[in-house]
């Protein structure tokens, strides 16, 4: 089997991971796609990602994909191997491999993603003594339950964020995330999120009081919502379930053939009723092993 390693990869490469998906989760039964970031990859930011690719006669029958969404030293891996190339050792020394990564880009934390449903994957990673972090349900917009919401917030405007308010969406991330107010890596990232193609920052005022932040991005075949939180004294007013509302709205009418989704800790019981009452449900998870 031979291994390369890289920061970004080629067309061909890009389209060689995408059949190789399709095999795994076709055979699978399940979905992998959402932790292999593939919008990510297609935008190759170097400083935040790293691939360990392995063929067989030329073919890519492996994948690990390294991903710094924040902190370039807090790193998650995913990653797949061809059911034809399964317990034979090869995945083991695809992760050897991304060891070797997160040491020279001197990762301080590594965390294993795996699908809820790979009973595989979760066994490697309790093999290999990591430790169970949290779980995230994956959920996704279905019209037929969504509870329409008759609102009328006159009060209330959302538009899309410029650079010129980063400082305002890092204060409301801050309030909503625990995530310190001077944060630098959250900084850059919101500065990469507002310049990078397929990306959209909302900032929600209320009376031109900033509330609420939420960022929309064009997957390959959804568009997925994060980063969104309501200041603590706005919540409960209808101010959640009343953005959702248009953003949901306003996507059906961009992107009529793709599908809506959202992360969620599973934890979260009050975001997953806003989510419910807007039409979410539950279409996967993943759980997060922190890497010894």
């Amino acid at each position: 089997m031979e291994i390369t390693k890289s920061n970004s990869l080629s067309k061909k490469e890009y389209q060689e991971l995408i059949e190789l998906l399709k095999q795994c989760e076709l055979h699978d039964g399940f979905e992998i796609r959402a932790s292999l970031n593939l919008s990510m990859i297609q935008k190759g930011d170097a400083t935040h990602l790293g691939f360990i690719l392995a063929r067989e006669k030329k073919e890519l029958v492996g994948f690990i994909g390294l991903f710094s969404f924040v902190d370039p030293k807090k790193v998650e891996l995913a990653g797949m191997i061809h059911p034809n190339y399964r317990n034979q050792g090869r995945f083991s020394r695809l992760l050897e491999s991304a060891k070797e990564m997160t040491r020279t880009c001197d990762a301080d934390e590594v965390l294993f993603v795996c699908p809820d449903k790979s009973d595989a994957a979760i066994h490697l990673s309790l093999k290999l003594e990591a430790t169970y972090v949290y779980s995230e349900f994956t959920m996704e917009y279905h019209e037929k339950h969504h509870k329409k919401y008759d609102f009328n917030l006159q009060n209330m405007s959302m538009k899309k964020a410029d650079l010129s308010e980063t400082a305002i969406i890092l204060k409301l991330l801050s309030d909503g995330f625990d995530v310190p107010p001077t944060d630098e890596n959250v900084n850059s990232l919101i500065e990469r999120n507002a310049l990078n193609p397929g990306y959209e920052l909302f900032l929600v005022h209320v009376d031109q009081t900033p509330v609420a932040t939420i960022t929309v991005c064009d997957e390959e075949e959804s568009v997925y919502l994060s980063a969104f939180t309501v200041t603590p004294d706005q919540r409960g007013k209808g101010y959640g379930r009343a953005i959702l509302e248009n953003i949901v709205n306003d996507i059906k009418v961009r992107y009529p053939k793709k599908a809506i989704r959202l992360d969620v800790d599973v934890k979260n019981e009050g975001a997953i009723r806003l989510y419910e009452n807007n039409g979410f449900r539950v279409v996967g998870g993943y759980e997060y092993y922190f890497a010894k």
